[in-house]
């Protein structure tokens, strides 16, 4: 018998379990001008407008539905400090001082957002009892290994983890390779994100919700940005929409590859279904056996995620795997619904790193988080305002990096579900 009863699939969770309500709205008027115009009112455009704000500069974010709707407001809320790429591989790619920066600028993501928290009271359920990252396979395990040493010689508090206190923590036996990194933990995703929305604002930011932004324009020095409600002109841009940038500047398009990131939830567990689950509330991630990462919220509900379609379309059997992965991790979820489903669109990158660049004269683009985007897009976010303030940060690559376009674009989803089934098959056959 189910422990809940298996209603109508609900929506996005973090919606219903924010504790701040939306921002209020400032009223747009035709013609308006403004210093820094922010496209994009995720983590990244809110950081922008809270730190450019606090500094005096005069500007707003433009926001085509509220302040974290797109995947700021649907990921997993898991604050991860660092970049996809490790010390050693940043060394190689960029030299020992560019490489080193960069690492260090990763390794500051997730203080900055607690920081903010702590500084402006977000009410976002923060828990910063670390991350796991996890594996089954010998080869995996190895490069987690590797990893720990490489983050323990440069100060970072983090942990090798060995099968008994995998379990221990986590509650499965699943796995049997793992890192325990102190500097992360969790946050509500769309409470975090109108909290940066209301700190902004109170700082002096403008914020206009509900108002697209259907071109860019040059004009006599300025930006003009074109809304159904009339023109912003602006003396810089900064394009914050990461996946969700559409049309807005064609070239920019083909630098990075938009992907579902799907979710489920269930509603609070029972103290007999829940009490072996997560029971040190650290957010996991698998790295490559499963594909997932999963959390337990405030309120003890199971969040389980994992990459979706390639492009932007949902597809039921995404969310039926993460329930069956979920079953299979921890089998007392079998007598559990997943009655919350929801998914939003990140943006990968071909090198697997950020870009916080300008793309013409005063015009800045942010995006790329591959997936870290709860720590990664806020820094990212007080980086595209040091910019837009003439700090050109020579030393940080991902500022002087041009865009990683992706060649033969078009052929791009074929290409990656190819990648995708052959890492499928890998992953089958690297265990042992």
């Amino acid at each position: 018998m189910l422990t809940e009863v298996r209603g109508r699939e609900t929506g996005i969770l973090w919606q219903s379990t924010a504790e701040a309500d939306e921002p209020a709205s400032h009223r747009f008027s035709n013609g308006e001008k403004v210093e820094v115009a922010i496209v994009g009112g995720g983590f990244c455009g809110l950081s922008a407008a809270l730190h450019l704000a606090e500094a005096g500069t005069d500007c707003c974010v433009v926001e085509a539905q509220q302040p974290g709707w797109g995947a700021s407001g649907r990921n997993g809320g898991q604050v991860i400090a660092g970049l996809k790429l490790d010390p050693q591989e940043l060394r190689a790619k960029f030299g020992d001082e560019h490489g080193e920066a960069l690492y260090r600028f990763g390794a500051e993501t997730a203080d900055l957002v607690f920081e903010l928290i702590e500084r402006f009271g977000i009410p976002c359920e923060p828990r910063r009892v670390g991350w796991i990252q996890a594996a089954r396979s010998i080869p995996v395990g190895a490069a987690i290994s590797a990893r720990v040493a490489e983050f323990s010689k440069r100060g970072a508090h983090v942990e090798l983890l060995h099968p008994d206190r995998l379990r221990e923590l986590t509650g499965t036996g699943l796995f049997r390779f793992g890192m325990l990194d102190h500097r992360c933990g969790s946050v509500q995703p769309l409470g975090y994100a109108r909290g940066l929305a209301a700190a902004a604002a109170h700082a002096g930011a403008r914020i206009f919700s509900r108002t697209r932004v259907m071109a860019l324009e040059r004009d006599r020095g300025l930006w003009v940005l074109r809304t159904q409600q009339g023109a912003l002109r602006a003396r810089t841009v900064v394009l914050a929409t990461n996946a969700y940038l559409e049309g807005l500047w064609p070239g920019l398009v083909r630098a990075m590859i938009p992907i579902q990131s799907c979710q489920v939830a269930t509603e609070p567990l029972p103290d007999h279904v829940g009490s072996g689950i997560l029971p040190s509330g650290q957010p996991v991630s698998d790295l490559m056996d499963l594909g997932v990462y999963f959390r337990r919220d405030r309120d003890g509900r199971f969040i389980i995620g994992g990459s979706g379609p390639l492009g932007s379309r949902e597809a039921a059997s995404y969310f039926d795997q993460l329930t069956r992965a979920a079953r299979l991790m921890f089998p007392a979820l079998e007598e559990v619904a997943f009655p919350h489903r929801w998914s939003g669109k990140l943006a990968l990158t071909r090198d697997h790193l950020p870009r916080v660049i300008r793309l013409d004269d005063g015009m800045i683009a942010a995006y790329g988080c591959n997936g870290r985007g709860v720590a990664l897009a806020t820094a990212m976010g007080r980086l595209a305002a040091q910019l837009c303030r003439g700090s050109d940060n020579p030393h940080l690559p991902i500022c002087t990096l041009p865009p990683a376009v992706y060649p033969f674009y078009a052929l791009r989803i074929p290409a990656m579900a190819a990648v995708r089934s052959a890492r499928f098959l890998r992953r089958r056959f690297a265990r042992g």
